[in-house]
Parts: C-alpha cells; structure tokens; sequence
C-alpha cells in the first residue's frame, strides 16, 4: 500500500489543528474532575488481610474438627488441634505462600485447609479485587467454585475448562476464565505447599518426570545456549566496596543429575561414582565461582555449613553441609572456561523438585570499618529452571503460568478470532476493489457487523472494554505484567488488531465493523429503518458539543481509577458491554438493567448514540487513532460537494469536505462514491465527455481532471 506524501502530510496538519482547536473544550470539562476526585477520594475500600489471624478468619469452618490453632515451625502456616489436643492439620493464607495474579493484576486471597492425609478440607475466599465479581458475576459464583476442591487431595491434576484423561476437570464461569483460572492454581499450590513443608506430599507426586538420557557429550557453549546454567552475578559495587572493580561473586551452578550434564562436567568414572552414592529423592548440584569472594565463606572449615550459599524452592530450604561436599578442581566439559573454585553438592538436607523453579540464594558479606569484627551482609537471588532438554515432565506442567491454560483452553476460538480480524484488514487492504461497488460494500459491513455480534460478542465474550485501558496505564504507571494481558487471549489478540488498524485506517476499523456492541447497536438502527420508524438526530449546535463528552468520561475514569481502581471499575460499568455479554441484564442491579434498556431502545431509531457521545474507550481510541496515515480518498472537488457529507451517519465530514479522523466510523461509503461514476460530479461528468469524445469540451475536460485530483 502507498500512502501519497502530500495526503499524509495534510492529515496530520488536519489532525493538529482539530486536535488544537478542542483542546479548550476538553481542558474546561476537567473542571468536573474536582467534583468527581472528592467523591473518589471518600470512597475507602475494604483492607486487604496480610496476616493469618484464626480470631478473624473462619479457620475452624475451613479445618473441621479443630478448636486450637498454633504456628508451625515449618512455614507461615498454622497447625489445628482438636479438643484432644491431637493434630488435624493445617491452615494457611495463600499469599503467605504463593502470588498468582488474578485479572485485577492482585492476587485472590484465600483461606486453605489440609488434612495429615494431603486432602483439601477447607476453601474461603477472603478478600478480592476482581471487577467481574465486584459489579458484574455474583460472588457466590467464586465460593462455589471453591468448594469443587474440598475433598481432593492436594496432588490432584486438576484443570479448568477441558476434560482430558487422568485429570480432574472443573466448569469454568462463563466471563471470568481468568480469575478461575488463578484461583485453581492459588488453591493447589497453597495446599501442595504446606504439604511438602510437613511432609505429607512427596515431590514426586507433584511434579512427575525424569532426568533425560543421552550418552551425548555437550560443550559449554551448548550447555549455555540450552540453559542447563543458572547464573549469579553479584557485582563489588552491588555490595558496596569501595572503588568496586569487576565481579565480587560470579556463580554459575545446574543440576547434574542428566548423564548428557554429569558426564560433560564430572567425566563419566566420577559421575557414575557420584550418582551410585545418591539416595532416592537426592541429587547432584554442581557449583562453580569466579570473583572476589568465595562462595565456601571465609570462614569455612571442616565439619561446618556452607553459610554463603543455599538453595530455596518454595517453603523448602537445601543448605549444604560439609559431609555434602566434594571438592572440584577442574570441570571436563569442551571449552568451558577457568573458574576459581568449585564444588558437586549432594542435595541430602531437603528434597528439591528438579522439574520445578528453584532459587540459588547468595548471602554476600564484606567488612565495614565500623567495628574490628563488624560485617555487613547483603542476600541476592538467582532463579533457575532446567530446560526441557535435561529434565523432561511425564504431564501437565503445574508451574506453568496461568495464561499458558487460558491459550490452550481457546484454542479453537483464537484461530476463528484471528481469522476473522485478518479478513477485516483484508477487506481495507483491498478497498481499491471492496469499495468498488456499493452493494458488495454494504452486505461486507453488514456480515462483518453480524460475526462479531454472534460470534465475538456472544459466543466468545470477547468484547474489548475500557476496562483493559486503565489496568494498562495502571501497569506502565506501577508494575506492568505481561502474563496479566496474556491471560485473556481473545483480548490480547483484539488489542493488538485495535492498535495497528488504528493507527494505519484509524480507529472506526474497529469501532464502526469489528465491537461487538457497535456492531449490535447499528444492526439495531438497520431493523429501525426496515420497519419504517423515523430516525431521530441531534441539532448540529448540540451535537458538536456533545461529542466532546466520551473524552471527558476517559479521563475523568482513569484519573479515578488510579486513585481508587475499585470506584474506577464501578464507574466503567457506564459501558452496557458486561450487561450485554457477560452477564444476563435481568440479573443484574435495577440500574445497570434500565440503563442497558434505554441504550438499545434508542438505538433503534437513533445511530449509535452510545458510540459517538458516551463509550469511553471509542474516546481513548479516536485520540489515539487522531493521526491514522490512511483514512477514506478525498478529491479537490470534495470540499465544494456535499453528497457524502449528507449521507455520513456519524457526522465525520465537515463543511469544507475534511473528513475528521476522531468522528470517522470507516463506514466506507464516500470512498465508494469516490469511485462510483454514478454519484461522484466529476466522475459523471467524465464519463459524459468520454462518451462524446475528449475534444467535444477541452475546457470542461480540463477542469474535471483538476477536480479529480487527489488530496
């Protein structure tokens, strides 16, 4: 596609001066903000539980039998006693222990009990911040959702949404996948956790898989491209020496349990002596420094612990002892380089799950000058994970982040979705041809409008919202979390397609053909006209000045919510889109009900009225998509001509023929009567003068190709 300089070049200045000139209208609505902020900042929120406290909390429901509740010496959890003063089990709050982010990007808070036994007895939601249930899907919907896991053993593979052999499967609820999808991790993770701290879960019964075999030698090179390494690098001046120079630590450590790994590193008679005097559930850990420092410590001696370094995997805690230590002068491995020390640790002080995550822990410690003793001490963590290639998983991986589960669940929708937005940018890709014939134009707009209504919109529940605007700026503003956005794949998907028609066509791609519920309003419009019904338009006067309100209401909404995010997605229910597709309307608060009526009634005899003066996320769209490089074709003629500025429903075209890129739904059809010799003056009277020959009128023929040029 090539854009002519000159077009791109006048748009932009069109769009400046447009952009200049309701500036002052914009900046005299935020004085409603005071108003709005008061009422925001008076609102108090309910505080989020950040300590496990059994006088406050429903552990005796959530641990049946149990009257005492005591802290356990094996993690933050607590153990319950019955009235015998025997042990029941154990309670836990899950943020003392996990952090799955649900869709709010904040985790659910959730009270967890478990039997000696390693079954679930127990499961309360106590604090969330999810907008679906705060104004949308009852809550209950969440506890009964809970309650599926009371009775399972903690081990249990259980999956949300899709049946499969050897799994236990749980109904998702319809318009909150993503929050069930954290909630089913936060509840087993909770349990599995407090389990393996006391014992009553065995690693193997989580995580099954095995150590790849291969008689292969590897190289450095490959080990490191393969990510069989983790590495800490802790730097002098990250320690605070003065006038630091390179590295104070360098650890590079694996787990060389995988023959293709112990043999490379150790040679193959060490290795098989090695892995004869492992004990089952025990492995090798290879451990080799440059730097500064030693990781053995200043102060190690024979007989003692390995205090500078240790291994952390959930609520286990490896810390190597002499009797776990064999020295290692040299490593095998083909073009490894030199290191200063290392060392091939038996993992016999805890179980380490190899298949999962495990942190290497550095506790770096230098002398001061505040004391002849006086040291200062500073941790540092490093993550690790073997790769596929050296410990291979017999099933599901239970470390996999949430939207990993949500994409393999959708499968099926994500490639009609994507499918469907391709053929939308094929159609204006193409619209040299697809605008060639008004009639084909109009039943494309309409199928369009029809397959995301039912297919998008009611099928998929998949329609974009104001909603994942603010939780974006609120995540470049905080803490930004790729696997929150990547845990609604339709969404993701939706926001990328928004983000590039809008910015090449602009931003009526989406808003006029591809949202669900524009789509739904017009197809409502077009059942108006059908039955006879008069439409019914703002004065111009009014409708001037009332466009400029959806840019109010996007402000005013993420200023809120950036202050009060729960106020800020109540007040984002203006958007009638979780009434019409994630909820049923007559479910819901009189008020949203009524409001949903009222919305559709209109828009019968009304064209999108929602859109064009209200719909927040249509006003971060048009400012964002105010600079779109290529929107419909305009001629010179087209500014003294005023049949498409007749015909355009929203409005977009102004008196002097500019076309404004914020107001533009891409509807198309005065880029048709651009091309149709039947409706465009020049073109019709062209076609006139061919007829009679180009020499007939020389003049006129000139004066119809000036007309016809672009601009």
């Amino acid at each position: 596609m090539v854009l002519p300089c000159a077009a791109s070049r006048n748009a932009w200045q069109d769009a400046r001066y447009r952009l200049g000139r309701s500036l002052p209208i914009m900046l005299s609505l935020l004085a409603w903000l005071g108003c709005f902020l008061l009422a925001s900042v008076s609102f108090a929120g309910e505080k989020v539980p950040t300590k496990l406290d059994c006088v406050k909390m429903p552990c005796r429901t959530i641990l049946p039998g149990a009257v005492r509740f005591i802290p356990s010496k094996k993690g933050p959890h607590l153990a319950g006693y019955n009235k015998a003063n025997m042990l029941v089990g154990w309670v836990v709050l899950s943020t003392d222990v996990v952090d799955v982010p649900a869709y709010s990007g904040k985790p659910l808070v959730t009270l967890v009990g478990l039997n000696p036994k390693g079954v679930i007895t127990g499961v309360q939601v106590i604090h969330h911040n999810e907008p679906i249930l705060l104004v949308g899907i009852p809550e209950s919907k969440l506890h009964h959702f809970s309650k599926f896991y009371v009775g399972k053993k903690a081990t249990s593979r259980v999956v949300v949404g899709r049946k499969s052999p050897g799994v236990l499967a749980v109904d998702v609820i319809s318009g909150a996948t993503v929050t069930v999808l954290a909630q089913n991790k936060t509840i087993l993770e909770s349990a599995r956790a407090v389990g393996v701290a006391e014992g009553v879960i065995k690693l193997s019964q989580l995580t099954r898989g095995h150590f790849v075999a291969s008689d292969r030698l590897l190289s450095w090179q490959e080990m490191v491209s393969k990510g069989v390494w983790g590495r800490l690098t802790v730097t002098q001046k990250q320690m605070g020496v003065k006038n630091p120079k390179g590295n104070f630590i360098d650890l590079w450590y694996t787990i060389a349990d995988a023959p293709q790994v112990g043999r490379s590193l150790l040679g193959k008679l060490t290795y098989a002596y090695y892995m004869k005097k492992l004990k089952p559930g025990q492995h090798l850990f290879v451990v080799l420094g440059n730097g500064s420092d030693s990781f053995k410590g200043s102060g190690y001696v024979r007989g003692g612990i390995f205090d500078r370094i240790r291994i952390e995997q959930g609520l286990r805690e490896l810390v190597f002892r002499d009797t776990d230590y064999k020295n290692l002068t040299s490593i095998e491995t083909k073009g490894a380089p030199s290191f200063k020390e290392g060392a091939v640790f038996f993992s016999r002080g805890a179980q380490i799950d190899p298949g999962s995550p495990y942190q290497m822990v550095f506790l770096g410690s230098r002398y001061d000058g505040k004391g002849a003793f006086h040291r200062e001490f500073r941790q540092f963590k490093s993550t690790h994970r073997l790769p596929r290639t050296v410990y291979k998983l017999d099933g599901p991986d239970p470390n996999a982040p949430v939207y990993v589960q949500a994409w393999k669940n959708k499968k099926g929708d994500i490639i009609f979705l994507v499918s469907f937005l391709l053929l939308v940018m094929g159609i204006f890709v193409a619209r040299r041809y697809t605008t060639g014939n008004k009639i084909l134009l109009k039943r494309l707009h309409i199928g369009v409008m029809l397959t995301s209504f039912v297919m998008v919109g009611l099928f998929m529940r998949a329609q974009p919202s104001i909603t994942q605007i603010l939780t974006f700026l609120e995540g470049l503003i905080k803490e930004f979390r790729w696997e929150l956005f990547l845990s609604e794949p339709l969404l993701f998907l939706s926001w990328i397609f928004i983000a590039i028609v809008s910015l090449i066509w602009g931003r009526g791609v989406f808003c006029g053909w591809v949202c669900p519920y524009g789509a739904l309003t017009e197809l409502l419009h077009l059942v108006g006209a059908k039955l006879g019904l008069k439409p019914y338009e703002l004065p111009d006067k009014l409708h001037r000045k009332l466009r400029y309100l959806r840019y109010f209401l996007f402000v005013g909404l993420v200023v809120v919510f950036l202050i009060q995010p729960i106020l800020g997605e109540k007040l984002a229910e203006i958007e009638p889109f979780k009434s019409t597709f994630l909820v049923y309307p007559w479910q819901r608060h009189w008020g949203f009900f009524t409001w949903w009526v009222v919305l559709l009634a209109v828009s019968v005899v009304w064209w999108r009225p929602f859109c064009r003066y209200v719909c927040p996320m249509g006003g971060a769209l048009a400012i964002f998509g105010s600079f779109r490089f290529s929107g419909p074709k305009r001629r010179a003629f087209c500014s003294s001509c005023k049949i498409c500025t007749k015909i355009c429903e929203p409005k977009a075209i102004d008196e002097d023929g500019t076309i404004d890129p914020r107001e533009c739904l891409n509807c198309m059809e005065c880029e048709a009567n651009y091309r149709s010799d039947e409706i465009c003056p020049p073109l019709i009277g062209l076609k006139q003068l061919q007829e009679m020959g180009a020499e007939a009128d020389k003049k006129r023929w000139e004066r119809l190709q000036q007309q016809l040029r672009d601009v």
